[in-house]
Order: structure tokens, then sequence, then C-alpha cells
């Protein structure tokens, strides 16, 4: 993909249009021109560019020469960047202010198993698990760079209002980043953990983590499609009484008994028959 379509493509996704965004990367080719120009170097029906223009007039990213032909200039590169930035931020305010507002003030728990596709999207989980917790943390990690400075003072805050926080590791570099950050954590190993790092496959697991013995995240770590972005997976649960998440709460619980001092009670209300 070249520069031009580069930039149309950054700038459909600060919201332009197509057309918007072809006319004002024309506009910047060429300095300034008529309709006719215009719609030759971005490819628009010459018919279209007149409202694309007024549109983009309106955004104050284009300025245009009332005269027969009408002519049209775009604004300096760096005044469009000061324009789109400030639109994009009131934008981005107006939709996190809307979804608060539409979000339920109690959340019923479904008891079901949910999948995230992102790693954006499962560090949100998990900042969101450990934030609702009350009780008890129990996290393992099995990369580096699953355990970042956001992770670790969204744990840190955690274990300041009275939450136990355990957290299950192998790698060096992981034990250095808890002992850098002053958390008051217990840090643990197992052998399963152990086997866990040593996993090679493309698919592997990436952390693990269970909150108040009623939520529970398993996420997986697949080859990267963006340099330096784990390109990781997950799987969550908000019920401890489904079979998935049943079957990994009895995995930890068993791992930590038989291999560490640490002894875990069984969720109440959740005893084998």
């Amino acid at each position: 993909m070249g520069e031009v379509e580069n930039a149309v493509a950054a700038l459909e996704n600060l919201g332009l249009t197509l057309y918007e965004a072809r006319c004002f990367v024309a506009l910047s080719q060429i300095s300034h021109g008529i309709a006719r120009e215009v719609a030759r170097v971005a490819d628009v029906p010459r018919s279209r560019v007149y409202e694309t223009m007024n549109r983009l007039s309106e955004r104050g990213l284009v300025e245009i020469h009332h005269a027969e032909p009408l002519g049209y200039r775009s604004v300096s590169v760096e005044t469009a960047i000061k324009i789109l930035d400030a639109q994009y931020n009131t934008y981005f305010e107006t939709v996190k202010e809307s979804l608060r507002r539409l979000q339920p003030a109690y959340e019923e728990s479904e008891r079901a198993v949910w999948a995230i596709s992102a790693h954006e999207g499962v560090t949100g989980r998990v900042t969101d698990l450990i934030r609702k917790s009350t009780e008890e943390i129990v996290l393992v990690v099995l990369d580096e760079r699953l355990i970042d400075d956001q992770l670790l003072a969204e744990l840190t805050a955690a274990d300041d209002d009275g939450i136990t926080v355990y957290i299950g590791a192998v790698a060096e570099e992981i034990h250095n980043h808890i002992a850098e950050a002053e958390l008051g954590a217990t840090t643990f190993t197992t052998d399963l953990i152990e086997w866990f790092g040593t996993t090679a496959d493309s698919a592997r697991i990436g952390r693990l983590l269970m909150v108040d013995r009623e939520q529970l995240l398993v996420s997986a770590l697949h080859d990267e499609r963006l340099l330096g972005i784990p390109n990781e997976t997950a799987v969550w649960s908000d019920g401890v009484n489904h079979g998935f998440a049943t079957f990994v709460e009895r995995v930890f619980t068993h791992e930590l008994a038989a291999q560490t001092d640490i002894t875990l009670d069984p969720p109440a209300g959740d005893e084998l028959t």
C-alpha cells in the first residue's frame, strides 16, 4: 500500500468518508485546484467533488475561493492535524460518556464463557476483573510482555485495598518486574506452570487469572501479526459452576495445594458431591 492509500485509510479511520479522504489527500498533493483537477487526482466523480469540498470546508480542512470556477485549497498539514485531533478527541469523549451512561449500574452474572480475539481486549478484561475483585487474585503470567506497568499498578492497588494477590511465573524477567514494582504479592511456581512455560508451539498459554474464585480467564499467544504487539486471544467465565470454569478452577486449586504452601478453599456452595 502506497503513501496515498495509507493516508486515505488513516483519514477514514478518523471519521472522514472515502471521498472526503481522497479529495483532501489530492489537495494536499496539488496545493490548490478547481473541481476538475481535484476529481482527476482524487479519482472521484467530478459531480461529487462540490458537496465533498463543502463538507471538508465545514470541518475546517479546506478553504474555498468563491470565483468562477470555484477554487479549493487545503489547510496546512499542521492545521489539519490539530483540527482532526480535536475532532477525534471530541468524538471519543462523547462516545465514552454515552457508553458510561448506558452501562447498567449492576451487572448480573450470566455464568457463561466469553471469547476475546485481541490483545487489547484481553488486557481490558483482565483489568476489569482485577478492579472488581474483593478478596483474592491468582494470576499466572507466562510471557513478560503480558505484565506491564499498567497491570502491576492495578495489582498494587488491589493489594493496597487488602486483597490477597498471588502471582505465578517462571521467567526471571517477570519476577524482577514484580520485585521492582514493590508489589506485596506472594509469588509461586509449579511443575505445571513450568511445563506451560516450555511450550514452544505457535499457540501457547499466555496468562491465567482467577478472581474471588468466581471469574476465570485463560489466554493464548499466537504468532505475531504486528511486530512487538502480542497476538493474544482468550476465553473467560463469570461463574465457576460452568464446566470450563470449574475445570480451570480445580486445576488451579490442585496445583497450588500440591506444590506450594498456598491453600485455596473451594468456593462457597460449590462442594463436590
